[in-house]
This record gives structure tokens, sequence and C-alpha cells, in this order.
């Protein structure tokens, strides 16, 4: 994000005055014959929504970032995570969370980052069958007998230490950077290990990794898997500025599995991982953002990558690389055919009105890309499935104000 590195952070905010951004809400699907699906808006009103997730109710999850206050730079308590039923658009609680905001330049926006990603478990509350019957396997939402609340992880982006030098200790963010449990019931919030902290001092220790930058952290994306088998959690974290895959442990330390790389000469790439998902394998595949290689080198966009990484592997054991040819990933997932969905926040570059698309890859077949929504979807920042299995994706996630949503793409 700001202050300090504008190259290294997440400054999204700040190219959203050369955007202008359509309206993204109405009151009708929008056909898009190409795919034959529909674009649907859900909600309205949100103050940068980047993380959604789903529980096994089919309750759905949003994490707003929040909106910016008075001064070059600061904190406001806007950002949130809320909770809304299967078909409701009136949150059943939410969570607020601090913001941290700054001003890289005077004429744009101010950059803002609070909550960012969200992953939520099912186990807990419901149980996914598989229905053998279909040659895909689908799978069935039922709900136990028992009211065991569904639990949900939520990043926060930055670090404390990170956000104090940028700042010459103007900000203190102690929120900063720290991985949050909430209680799918009532919202309430434990914090269970300040990852940014951590990652920070990682990369001072490696500045020789990214000397341009380092030391830094943004923890921006999170995945919590389940092994069926056993009932063994796992949760890792996707660290924007530190560029490292990390698994977060019961005693909240964080063990680096993989570090995604840079370039440490010109044209200096910063990959920037900002999202987890689990493959079919078991493996996790991470996208990166790539933001000054897609929209400020003359490439034209393409330039973000999806990493293969070994959830069991330690640093330095390299990832794989499983596809290229993606723009400014933002968020990702599986779905319950196996595909791989992601956000590309600017695909069709800032002159696009407005930018942003998602594109959709087989498992088995990582070269094919199809996209869906372009020119409908701005600014997308996070997406999952539905227990109806369309994709719900938020929207106007780097625009300034109250002025994004969610959107359901679907049949």
């Amino acid at each position: 994000m700001m202050i300090r590195s504008t190259r290294r952070r997440m400054i999204l905010a700040a190219t959203t005055t050369a955007i202008a951004v359509a309206p993204f809400f109405g009151t009708a699907a929008v056909a898009h014959p190409a795919h034959s699906v529909s674009i649907t808006p859900v909600l309205g009103g949100l103050a940068a929504p980047r993380g959604i997730a789903f529980d096994g109710r089919g309750s759905m999850y949003v994490a707003e970032s929040g909106v910016a206050g008075d001064g070059p730079a600061g904190l406001t308590q806007t950002g949130k995570v809320s909770k809304y039923r299967w078909g409701s658009t009136t949150p059943s609680w939410s969570t607020p969370f601090s913001s941290v905001y700054a001003t890289e330049d005077p004429s744009a926006p101010p950059d803002v980052l609070g909550p960012e990603g969200l992953s939520a478990t099912s186990s807990r509350c419901s149980t996914h069958r598989r229905d053998d019957r279909s040659s895909h396997s689908r799978y069935r939402w039922h709900h136990r007998s028992h009211n065991k609340a569904c639990q949900v992880s939520m990043i926060m982006s930055e670090s404390t230490p990170g956000v104090a030098a940028a700042s010459g200790g103007a900000v203190n963010a102690p929120q900063a950077g720290h991985l949050y449990r909430l209680n799918g019931a009532t919202g309430a919030a434990t914090d269970k290990a300040d990852v940014g902290s951590q990652m920070y001092k990682w990369t001072g220790d490696n500045k020789a990794l990214f000397p341009d930058d380092f030391p830094d952290s943004n923890p921006y994306g999170v995945l919590v898997t389940q092994d069926h088998r056993n009932g063994r959690t796992r949760t890792f974290v996707a660290d924007a500025g530190a560029n490292t895959i990390s698994e977060v442990m019961r005693d909240g330390t964080a063990r680096i599995i993989a570090y995604i790389p840079n370039e440490t000469a010109a044209p200096f790439r910063d990959s920037t991982p900002t999202c987890i998902a689990q493959g079919p394998d078991g493996w996790l595949y991470v996208g990166t953002l790539h933001f000054v290689s897609n929209l400020f080198t003359g490439s034209g966009g393409n330039q973000s990558d999806v990493w293969r990484v070994n959830p069991n592997a330690n640093y330095p054991t390299a990832p794989q690389l499983w596809t290229s040819g993606l723009t400014t990933v933002t968020a990702c997932t599986f779905d319950r055919s196996g595909n791989f969905w992601a956000t590309e926040m600017f695909q069709g570059g800032l002159e696009a009105s407005p930018p942003g698309d998602i594109v959709k890859i087989p498992f088995r077949n990582p070269s094919s890309h199809t996209r869906i929504g372009a020119g409908q979807l701005a600014l997308p920042g996070g997406i999952a499935q539905g227990p109806d299995g369309a994709m719900y994706v938020t929207v106007g996630s780097s625009a300034p104000g109250v002025s994004g949503g969610v959107m359901r793409v679907g049949r």
C-alpha cells in the first residue's frame, strides 16, 4: 500500500481518478450472451469491498476496507466484516475494524486498506456430501441438527511496524497485519496471529531478496482448508508485501512455505501475491497482481501469473509456475467442478470504462482462459462460489466512498 513505496504497495485507489467508475448496480440482470450467463446486482453501497466467502449454511460474508478520513494519513473505524444470510440483503451482524489511509498523490483519492481476504470453513456448521451420480461430483448442502457456529477467518492489511516506519511514527495501527477469526453466529472477533509483524521482520532479515523495497509486509489473502479425513484445519496467508506464502500455526507463528519470486534487477517487476486457492490436487494456487508490469510498462497487461505451491513445503523450496497471461489478479478460488477462477481488477487497462473482469481456467487445461464480465464487473476485488453454484464477485473494490457492491455471475 502506501506512504513508503508506491510500487511495492497496493496503490489501487490512486489510479481511480483516471477511471470513470460506471454505476455498478441496476435492478435487472445483464445478459452476457458469449457465455450464456447473467450478471446481476446483489448488494450496493459498500466501502471498498474486497474479501467474500460463503459458509456451510450458505451465509455470505463480505469484508469492506473502509473509507479515508481527513488529513494526509491516519486511521478510521470504517472497515468491517458483515454476514448476510442466504437471500437477505440486510446484514445479520457487522463487526467493525480499523482502516489505514494515506494520500500518495494530492490529485488522487487516498489509498485505503483494512479488512481484506476472507475464508470460511463448512464442517463446523454443515456437511458437504458428494452426489456420486453426477460425473462432476457435485456437492449437496446439508445442515446438521446441532447449533455449532460457522467460523470465518479474515486478514488485515499492512503491519503495525511497517505503518509506523512509513509514517514516521505518526500512525499507530495495532490491528494491521493481524489474522482474526469471527464467530459466525455473533460476529465476535478473536485475534489469532500477528502475521504482518512477523513478515516485516523476515523481510528485514532477508533484504537481499528484494532490496529495493524490503522490509515490507501487506498480508492480503487468507485460505482455511480442512482435511475431511482427519478434520485437521490449516490456515494459509498470502503476503502481498513480503511475497511470502505462510501457514499460521496454532500458537500464532507463521511458517513460511514459499517465496513468490521478484526481480532484483531492472525492470524490477514486483509479482505481489494476493490470493490463495486450494486445487483438486490439494496444492495451493497463488495469484499475483503484477501492478506496475501490467499497467505502467507498456505491456498492455497479461503479466500476472498463478503459482503452484506445495502446502507441506518449507522455504526455500521454489513454487511452480502453473499458468500466465492474467492481469492484476486480486482474488481466486476453485469452484466445485474443479475450475480455477480469478478476479482481474484492471483487465482492459486504465483506459477501459470501467476496467475489470473475471477469468475461468479448467484445472486440467491451465492454458485455456475464458473471461466473463468485461465492462460489467468494475474493479473486482473478491470472488467465491455460492450455494446456488453461481460466482459472487465484489466490485468497486478500490473505488472511493461507498460505491462498491456484490454481483452474481451465473445462469
